[in-house]
């Protein structure tokens, strides 16, 4: 049976099983602006079939301090002893309770740490987050603004999307297994503002080109615009060289990319390599 992960260097945590220590406070050295959340786990909610909402309360949280778009970092378990870090956009911030929501997307069949602990998280469990993180935030400068990405990125779509004022266009392309994953999503009400749901039913998650070929062929309305793409990484890496043969600069381009289709996140959370 195998044994917890071996220690790191005095004054250090665990060490990963593919490397790289996870000491909390190397990290906040590393990480401006980043705070240290000792979170509980006192509400769980099946959003759809495949999307889990997460409400941890912690003291502290009424200060959190966050722009829409960015997330937490989670201290997830994984095995004896060890942990994976895993970010989740923050969803929701309720100052009065003391609580914060994160949306995670199960992964089915190939879930990792971090859907297999959202999975079977219960009320009581205790987790350390760091945050806020995140540079991908809403461009206040866009004539109109264009979300695309698959499940993994709904959280964060949704959280920017709901943040742009009233009257500002929207342009919204997701891909999810199939109907029983879409969620209602209030548009702010802009002129030619659309929301395209893409279902790929017998696919797996990250196989095919559809949001590639959605984003090159959609409409695009005259003036500065700027797009915001994450989801699994061939799928953003796609997205982008289409917006960009399209005449969009770099400037106007966020890409994330949450994960790669058959390799496990690193450590850190990051799609991981070959």
């Amino acid at each position: 049976m195998p044994g917890p992960p071996p220690a790191g260097p005095a004054g250090t945590g665990p060490v990963d099983p593919r490397g790289g220590t996870l000491e909390t406070s190397t990290l906040l050295r590393r990480l401006p602006g980043v705070e240290r959340w000792e979170l509980e786990l006192v509400a769980r909610e099946l959003l759809t079939p495949s999307m889990v909402r997460l409400w941890l309360s912690g003291q502290g949280l009424a200060t959190l301090r966050h722009r829409p778009g960015q997330d937490l970092m989670f201290a997830v378990p994984a095995g004896v002893g060890g942990h994976f870090r895993r970010r989740y956009t923050i969803r929701r911030l309720d100052r009065a309770a003391g609580a914060v929501a994160v949306d995670v997307f199960l992964h089915g069949d190939a879930e990792g740490p971090g859907a297999a602990w959202a999975s079977a998280a219960s009320t009581g469990d205790r987790v350390e987050a760091l945050g806020p993180r995140g540079k991908v935030v809403v461009d206040e400068v866009a004539e109109w603004h264009l979300f695309a990405g698959d499940d993994a990125a709904l959280p964060a779509v949704f959280t920017m999307v709901e943040s742009l004022p009233a009257g500002a266009t929207a342009l919204v392309i997701l891909e999810v297994g199939g109907h029983d994953d879409e969620q209602d999503l209030s548009l702010p009400g802009g002129a030619g503002q659309r929301l395209d749901w893409l279902h790929r039913h017998d696919r797996r998650p990250g196989e095919g080109a559809a949001l590639a070929e959605a984003v090159a062929a959609l409409p695009l309305p005259p003036g500065r615009g700027h797009a915001y793409l994450a989801g699994e990484l061939a799928a953003v890496a796609s997205m982008r060289t289409a917006l960009a043969e399209r005449g969009l600069q770099p400037p106007q381009i966020s890409a994330k990319a949450y994960w790669r289709r058959g390799v496990a996140n690193a450590a850190h959370g990051e799609p991981g390599g070959d």
